[in-house]
């Protein structure tokens, strides 16, 4: 008989099956009716010992009066389930709905199952009376104290999202304005179940590891704060999705290179396990974050990467960022150096790879293929050396390069630069008057010794209009051909007055609000970029105070800004290997300075960071 097909043993009484109910409640309740000790006894053939979803349905379809027929779809979907996403013997209810109807729903039996749509309220595992998980399996007489107290449990309210979430897993429902599902395209029952123990499993990835553990569902209570994060990540807004992935890559991950492992590890799990088109929307939106903060290349060998992603990514290794662009290593190692472009450095024992954010790169590199040294700038701009001197120590030149070793022994400049500075000169040009002096008459005659930095000045008024510059012929384009009218010229020099726009080592010190002594100290560590005016004294420029601003970070002032204190903002550094700048100099600094870009790095003190001027 044990060979034999199951089969449902017909009791002397009998009833119909509810229309969502479990197989095994419909067996316990026709147990209980005719008075058996255990629903077995109504089971004959092969697999009447065991608990097989699938196998029960099939054989209570088979049988005409139980009513199977008269079920709901979901019911056979979910029977049909693998015993891994199914709570095998173990209850979960909704106390309202057992005050409705006594019996045991097929939907509650899902691991993932966590709210009655119907009611609105999360399920329960517990008995409130004994606090211990029940049994299905058992009869009302082994456990019927707590079974009456089951329809007693509180009913708390779910979360809307945590609804849909449920609704979708049990029926695949969805809002029609859900923009990661197809309503044509839905998953399956199987495909639901995967997704939610996939994205639930991700979101208890442990501090500062790669991946998560494999974990288990067993209580609603133990996955309830991870469920509706899951449920806000999917059925909230249309941001929901991205702000599961910024937790997943960025949350309890301290540094860079488990933030990365992780993305990577995410990603590829993502890609392998939810390939069908039903997740095609979900999959895009992975890429596109993957491709935004990868910090690697993608090539042809990643083939779970879209062709268009490769096109897009914005990190480029080193060796793929010079051989793609067409500049040569050199060029790329001193752009590198001197912080034009950002980049990410990954080391390990006998290497380091390096990564160029491909915007800042390309955003330079019509001048990195037109660099030109010092003294053919100024024969372009039609200057002196020591006009051409004035412009460079003015800042007015926003892409050059210092010389350096093993690179270039000159100042190089941006050629498309210059030609930028020549047009902005000649634009508005007017016809020459009667009395019009030449740029180079004006300096050599008219201007010299009468003010501080007169070309300086000069250029300047003619770029804010102060002065216009005239030209007998529209292929005039030198500063030195350049006109201007005389009698404009001399009101504008006389009405001048020495209002320089640089400050001394003094003066800069009150601006960045920190002692004369320390300033000096990162002026002449070179921190703190200056010039040398024509008294041969330092002077400070606006672009460097906001260069050095962009770049460094000093602990009071970032102290003030958190309104944490100094030595604990030190605690929090050290353990990240983020030391002050000064850190391997025998003569350190009067205050503690960061590199902005390391305290930028740190998920506490990030938000602080961003809010200190630039």
């Amino acid at each position: 008989m044990t060979d034999a097909q199951l089969t449902l043993i017909c009791p002397p009484v009998r009833t119909n099956c509810f229309p969502d109910e479990n197989p095994i409640s419909f067996l316990v309740r026709l147990a209980n009716l005719n008075k058996y000790p255990v629903y077995r006894w109504l089971l004959s053939g092969k697999g009447a010992g065991t608990i097989n979803y699938e196998l029960l349905y099939r054989t209570l379809l088979a049988t005409d009066w139980a009513g199977y027929e008269q079920t709901v779809p979901e019911l056979q979907a979910i029977c049909a389930l693998p015993n891994i996403h199914i709570n095998s013997s173990r209850l979960r209810y909704c106390p309202l709905c057992l005050q409705e109807e006594s019996y045991w729903r097929m939907g509650w039996q899902l691991k993932l199952s966590v709210a009655c749509a119907r009611h609105q309220v999360w399920l329960h595992d517990l008995c409130p009376h004994c606090q211990k998980d029940q049994s299905i399996l058992k009869v009302d007489e082994n456990q019927s104290e707590c079974l009456e107290q089951l329809a007693n449990a509180e009913a708390i309210p779910a979360p809307l999202s945590v609804l849909r979430m449920q609704q979708f897993l049990e029926e695949g429902l969805l809002n029609q304005d859900n923009p990661l599902f197809d309503a044509n395209n839905q998953p399956t029952m199987v495909e639901r179940c995967e997704l939610m123990v996939f994205m639930l499993k991700w979101l208890g990835v442990g501090e500062d590891l790669a991946k998560p553990a494999r974990k288990k569902f067993e209580y609603v209570s133990g996955f309830q704060d991870k469920a509706i994060q899951c449920a806000e990540a999917l059925f909230s807004d249309q941001s929901g999705f991205w702000r599961y992935l910024q937790t997943i890559h960025l949350f309890h991950a301290s540094y860079i290179g488990i933030q990365q492992k992780r993305l990577v590890y995410f990603y590829r799990e993502f890609f392998k396990q939810f390939s069908a088109p039903s997740f095609q929307s979900l999959r895009y939106v992975v890429e596109n974050y993957a491709v935004m903060n990868l910090i690697r290349d993608i090539t042809e060998k990643h083939t779970l990467f879209t062709p268009n992603a490769k096109k897009v990514q914005l990190w480029y290794s080193f060796q793929k960022a010079y051989k793609e662009y067409g500049i040569a290593s050199s060029v790329l190692s001193r752009v590198i150096t001197d912080k034009q472009v950002n980049v990410h450095h990954e080391y390990a024992e006998k290497y380091t790879k390096s990564s160029v954010y491909r915007p800042d790169l390309e955003k330079i590199l019509p001048h990195l293929k037109r660099l030109i040294p010092a003294s053919f700038a100024a024969q372009i701009l039609g200057v002196t050396k020591a006009q051409f001197s004035q412009l460079q120590n003015s800042g007015c030149f926003k892409f050059e390069i210092p010389p350096r070793r093993d690179y270039c022994s000159t100042w190089q400049y941006s050629q498309p630069e210059l030609s930028a500075i020549i047009e902005n000169i000649n634009r508005g040009a007017a016809p020459i008057t009667t009395a019009c002096l030449t740029i180079s008459q004006i300096m050599q005659y008219q201007i010299q010794g009468r003010i501080e930095m007169p070309f300086l000045q000069l250029i300047k008024a003619i770029l804010s209009g102060q002065l216009v510059v005239r030209k007998s012929d529209p292929q005039i384009l030198k500063i030195r051909a350049l006109s201007i009218d005389a009698e404009e010229f001399m009101r504008w020099l006389n009405n001048l007055r020495p209002t320089p726009e640089y400050a001394s080592v003094t003066e800069a010190s009150k601006l960045l609000g920190v002692n004369e002594e320390f300033t000096y100290q990162l002026v002449n560590r070179g921190y703190l970029h200056h010039k040398i005016d024509s008294r041969n004294a330092k002077v400070i420029f606006p672009d460097h105070i906001r260069q050095f601003k962009q770049d460094y970070v000093i602990l009071s002032k970032l102290s003030e800004e958190s309104e944490i204190s100094s030595a604990k903002i030190v605690e929090i550094l050290e353990p990240l290997e983020i030391f002050p700048v000064d850190h391997n100099n025998s003569y350190k600094l009067r205050q503690k300075l960061y590199t902005r870009a390391d305290i930028l790095k740190t998920s506490l003190l990030y938000r602080y960071v961003q809010y200190l001027p630039e």
